[in-house]
């Protein structure tokens, strides 16, 4: 009996756990098309109109790529780099927020110069054939100070901001001029690029939301903003001004906002296929969440579900420095295709760099200058860890996106237990996509054993695999079926789609073999006259023919040669090979090629990008792959750094008369004062003085020292040094301001005597050799090489310990970084102005405790941050090879 019983309980654990793959999708009911009306839909054979479900450009479904990067936020000379990249990358849309404060720090002193140079922005896009989504506020949040609200605007007392208080209107409305009056003849309806507008962002006022943003988008239209979408972020509440403005949601899996000392942030709720469209750790640093949450459902479902900020990198906070894997971008953009996502817009994608006001530099949060984002592509327009991942799924969009797009999502019941395999489908008709997640962002999940997923359709069921697979931890994947390829029936693949390309009328598909799963295909026996494949087996079976025992790679080719003479090709890389594709077109003709360097195409030429001085891309073209190789002649560059130790640049000096030595000083500056120290080395305590007050110091190693930061005043300073016994003195003022400016006094020949003569200027040995333990400071002075010119950058790859390091340039900052364990890039060629001429000085602050409330990767040891360490800096030039005979 008790046998029995135990194979009953087997018996019905097995059923269960096979019934977690089976979904009838036979009697479904897919929701009405209702399509909105917005705006203006551009020109005849270019309308772009939105529905309930997707997109439509010349009335055809698309699935969008949208890619954020600040052109505010670059210096325009690497403006057209950075958008080629992103082209190449599969971007088709360029988001940008167009941020307030930064045109307009002063109020009525508007800039568009230089790096904020809206409409040659818009014009560059125009010219590289990509959209421009306009995000222009007026409150844009982008880790901004006040969001992009003007200081002068959230200081005025008359009105309240992110209101319908009519005078925050009438700014608002003369933001919205200005803007329009760079953009003007630009827009979607002018045959120009701007096709949507955001208004507002993370907007959740209550009462306020739907009457606030009509306000808004009422303003704009007045002004002469006729595009055909209007936007908001939107994932707090569940108002918004339906069949006006459509909602965008965002998804980050990394989310150091929600940090909690060392520990782990917890596992998103979004890390799992599911309907709510609304992110459950965005903006809740400074959100609270209210109202009820509205679901992706086929009975209420009003407008489509498009996304703005999927987060593929991740921001530093000072509380996490969390380094991000390739794999959080993978497993965030399949999860999002799988729950019905119609447009992917990634946030961000190309990273900045703040640029520094007047008065102060303008991050709210995160370093002051330093933007990176771990994007993929970076601060310095080298490429990030989860581009591999991003970017082959942006192709797989691209070109598969008007079969995705009308597909809607199906979850089965079983994801409502997290502890079950997660997988949803996509289909229209009998068409679709299956989509499979077992990735937790650090996390672990079990292995899910003798997995077969069962898809019940009105006039069939599928199944694939054939053979039951074991679904491994940290394995996500999307599997096509039913899909018809150049009139080709694949009946299912359980190989992951990457791209296409179209070779007159020869067609080949591209996919990718998982490491953990072996790749299959039955295709349908329908006008094929002939089937070849190489690196696998292939039988004929009643219907259709079944592919396996693959080796992926280059030469994994299925050949299907049709009735009429026609080619198609299926090309099965390995996984390492999806990673290094790239995808674009050369004179009207599309182009595949695999290469492990960057590589863009303009002007009717492919470039490939690499920091080594050869490289090679393999070129696919009538089925094959073909080899080139490319050297160029290495440039060996070297940075030199030394420390700097505590008062080098400061003289010893004398009283000539009496026993104090003084020293005016001015701040003649809009910038407040952020930080301000004094050190000095003397054979006895000297009392001190500054603006009359008394500033009491204290032995710090070898020195004395005192946070003077209270003391010192904007305008003019003076400071007094009374020295017992007529006694030598060396010191030095260190100032820094909030504009990010360090300024330092040293003694010298110029500070005087009481009598207001010069001081005698002596001769001595005791300067410390370094700054105290207690002080938690190193600085280094790093004299970098010329930086090559042209198109090829050169970087310094610095490798340091500590918490915060800044970078400065004739003591203006023009570079940090929050210390994570990985190397900090600099670009050379960016500041090739001033780095010719005069040496950086990087000042490294040190954790004050080793048991500091901030998450580190592991690999991180805090204890040897608390004293600051500069170890290696590598300069790796840039080299760039043109492509010939594509």
């Amino acid at each position: 009996m008790k046998h029995l019983i135990i194979a009953c309980l087997s018996m019905a654990a097995l059923s269960t756990a096979q019934g977690q793959y089976k979904i009838d999708l036979s009697r479904i009911t897919p929701p009405t098309i209702k399509y909105l009306e917005l705006g203006h839909p551009g020109l005849v054979g270019k309308e772009i109109r939105v529905n309930n479900l997707y997109m439509e450009e010349s009335g055809i479904p698309q699935l969008p790529v949208m890619g954020e990067i600040h052109y505010n936020r670059m210096d325009s000379r690497y403006w057209r780099d950075a958008l080629l990249k992103m082209k190449a990358s599969g971007i088709d849309i360029v988001a940008t927020y167009c941020i307030w404060s930064l045109h307009e720090e002063f109020e009525g002193e508007l800039s568009w110069e230089g790096h904020l140079n809206l409409r040659r922005f818009i014009e560059l896009c125009k010219e590289l054939n990509m959209k421009v989504h306009l995000r222009f506020g007026p409150y844009c949040n982008a880790e901004i100070k006040n969001g992009g609200l003007p200081d002068w605007i959230v200081n005025n007392k008359n009105l309240v901001t992110r209101s319908n208080d009519p005078l925050y209107l009438e700014y608002s409305r003369r933001w919205y001029q200005a803007v329009y009056d760079q953009v003007k003849g630009l827009l979607w309806k002018d045959g120009g690029p701007v096709m949507a507008l955001q208004l507002e962002n993370e907007y959740v006022r209550p009462g306020m939301i739907i009457s606030h943003l009509l306000n808004l988008k009422r303003m704009a239209v007045e002004i002469g903003f006729d595009v055909p979408i209007y936007s908001m972020t939107h994932w707090m509440d569940s108002e918004y001004p339906k069949g006006e403005i459509i909602p965008y949601a965002g998804f980050y899996i990394e989310a150091p906002w929600t940090a909690s000392g060392k520990n782990e942030i917890p596992t998103s709720n979004f890390e799992f296929f599911t309907y709510n469209r609304l992110s459950d750790n965005i903006g809740t640093d400074i959100i609270k969440i209210e109202g009820d949450v509205e679901s992706l459902s086929g009975d209420n479902n009003d407008s489509p579900f498009f996304t703005c900020e999927i987060g593929v990198g991740t921001t530093a906070f000072y509380q996490r420095r969390a380094v991000v894997p390739e794999e959080m971008a993978g497993e965030n953009i399949n999860l999002r295709l799988g729950c019905g996502a119609n447009m992917m817009g990634y946030y961000m994608y190309t990273g900045g760099t703040n640029p520094v006001g007047k008065t102060r530099t303008y991050q709210s949060s995160g370093p002051r200058v330093s933007y990176d984002y771990q994007a993929p592509i970076r601060e310095f327009g080298t490429l990030g860890t989860v581009m591999q991942e991003t970017k082959k799924y942006n192709y797989f969009m691209n070109d598969f996106g008007t079969t995705l797009a009308p597909a809607v999502a199906y979850l089965p019941t079983s994801n409502q237990d997290k502890n079950n395999l997660q997988w949803a489908v996509r289909l229209k008709e009998n068409t679709g996509y299956l989509f499979c997640s077992n990735y937790l962002y650090k996390h672990s999940r079990k292995d899910y054993k003798n997995v077969q997923f069962s898809l019940k359709l009105k006039d069939e069921t599928i199944r694939m695999p054939r053979q039951k697979v074991t679904v491994k931890n940290g394995t996500y994947f999307l599997w096509p079926f039913n899909q018809e390829l150049s009139n080709v029936l694949l009946k299912y693949s359980t190989t992951q789609p990457i791209c296409s390309l179209k070779e007159g009328n020869n067609n080949t598909y591209f996919f990718f073999e998982d490491d953990a799963i072996s790749g299959e295909y039955l295709i349908e026996n329908k006008d094929i006259r002939n089937i070849e494949v190489e690196n696998g087996t292939c039988r004929k079976e009643k219907n259709g023919y079944f592919i396996n025992q693959l080796t992926p790679g280059k030469e994994c080719i299925i050949k299907i040669t049709k009735e009429n003479g026609s080619t198609v090709r299926f090309v099965t890389l390995t996984e390492e090979e999806s990673d290094h594709i790239w995808k674009g077109t050369i004179k009207g003709k599309e182009f595949v090629s695999i290469t492990n360097s960057s590589l863009i195409y303009d002007n009717d030429k492919i470039t490939l990008i690499n920091d080594q001085p050869s490289t090679d891309i393999w070129i696919y073209k009538d089925g094959n792959f073909k080899q080139q190789t490319f050297r160029n002649e290495a440039h060996s560059l070297q940075a030199i750094f030394r420390s700097i130790t505590p008062m080098e640049k400061s003289k010893w000096i004398r009283p000539t008369e009496g026993n104090v030595v003084k020293r005016l000083f001015a701040l003649n500056t809009f910038s407040k004062i952020e930080r301000a120290y004094l050190r000095y080395v003397s054979p006895v305590s000297a009392d001190c003085n500054i603006n009359g007050k008394e500033t009491k110091t204290t032995v710090m190693g070898d020195y004395f020292y005192a946070d003077v930061t209270s003391f010192v005043q904007e305008g003019d300073n003076t400071i007094k040094l009374t020295l017992p016994g007529n006694q030598e003195i060396t010191a030095e003022i260190e100032i820094l301001l909030k504009n990010g400016k360090r300024i330092v006094w040293n003694t010298d020949a110029t500070w005087l005597s009481t009598n207001n003569k010069p001081v005698t200027t002596v001769t001595a040995e005791r300067k410390p050799s370094a700054f105290a333990p207690e002080e938690h400071l190193g600085l280094y002075e790093v004299k970098a090489p010329v930086p090559v010119c042209g198109d090829e950058e050169t970087r310094m790859y610095i490798s340091y310990k500590g918490d915060v390091a800044n970078a400065y340039l004739n003591g203006d900052l023009v570079a940090d970084s929050y210390y994570d364990g990985t190397e900090w890039i600099i670009s050379l060629s960016r500041l090739r102005e001033s780095i010719d001429t005069n040496p950086m000085v990087i000042r490294i602050d040190g954790l004050k405790s080793a048991d500091a409330p901030i998450y580190f990767e592991k690999n991180v040891v805090p204890q040897e941050c608390v004293v600051p360490s500069m170890s290696d800096i590598k300069v790796r030039q840039e080299y760039r090879f043109e492509v010939k005979n594509q």
